[in-house]
């Protein structure tokens, strides 16, 4: 990464596959030391071994669920008892719910906001002072298309996604020549699993679709990073949607958003 010397450390949450594995590959590649964090420590072993025998780089593996009451602290006290800092944190961990929001589960939904929401903001305050009082470090949050529009059908969801970009151009202000950057990367709907978790693989915005790799969302976020953009959305059409609502007023925004998503 431009201007980073050897053996600095990325923190990356959601990291057992999908994006955050690709992250993973991608930190490693550039000779970053690992931090990996994410409810199935089995997965995150091999992504372990693979990078550090192919890279010659350190990879700790922290298995914890996000949801859970406390888990960012324990997280952080983990770290701190291994004499590690976090030159870059990725907060990639996050899921959607599926439905009319008078149906979804009571606790599924508190889990969620607990990731997508909670853990993402207590992690990105823990790690932050460290980073300006260093003069360098890297902040990835992870937003979507769905940051920049109500969408029915994962209503919740979205209004997560639009407190992560809103802190994340804040955040990215307030740190103006501190030499931390934040970046938030606001990916189309992206092929990692996500939407088999959610339950939504039958909805318009994704049925009969052919979607962007993993690999390919990853590289261009991680390119993103490096550069110090404020955000990126990726593929064409969210790219489209998300510059129209500027222009459209959000009942209308909403509406597209919902239609998107119906199930068909």
């Amino acid at each position: 990464m431009d201007g980073t010397p050897a053996r600095r450390t990325a923190l990356i949450t959601g990291a057992s596959g999908g994006l955050g594995a690709e992250f993973a590959r991608l930190f490693a590649a550039d000779g970053f030391d690992l931090i990996l964090v994410a409810r199935s420590g089995a997965a995150m072993e091999e992504i372990a071994q693979l990078q550090e025998g192919r890279h010659g780089i350190s990879v700790t593996v922290l298995p914890k669920d996000l949801s859970k009451p406390g888990a960012p602290r324990e997280v952080m006290a983990s770290v701190h008892e291994r004499g590690l800092h976090v030159d870059a944190l990725v907060n990639n961990a996050g899921f959607s719910t599926y439905g009319p929001f008078a149906e979804t589960n009571t606790g599924t939904l508190a889990d969620m906001l607990a990731v997508n929401v909670a853990a993402l903001t207590e992690l990105t305050r823990g790690y932050v002072p460290a980073m300006v009082e260093r003069g360098w470090g890297r902040v990835m949050l992870l937003g979507s298309v769905g940051s920049f529009s109500p969408a029915p059908m994962t209503a919740a969801y979205a209004a997560t996604k639009a407190y992560v970009l809103s802190l994340g151009l804040a955040l990215a202000d307030e740190l103006k020549g501190t030499g931390v950057s934040v970046t938030t990367l606001c990916p189309g709907p992206t092929e990692t699993g996500f939407q088999a978790r959610a339950e939504m693989e039958d909805s318009a915005l994704i049925q009969g679709k052919k979607l962007p790799a993993a690999g390919d969302v990853a590289q261009a976020g991680y390119a993103a990073l490096k550069r110090g953009r404020l955000y990126l959305v990726t593929g064409t059409q969210s790219r489209i949607f998300a510059f129209g609502t500027r222009f459209l007023p959000r009942t209308a925004a909403a509406a597209i958003a919902g239609r998107s998503q119906t199930r068909v």
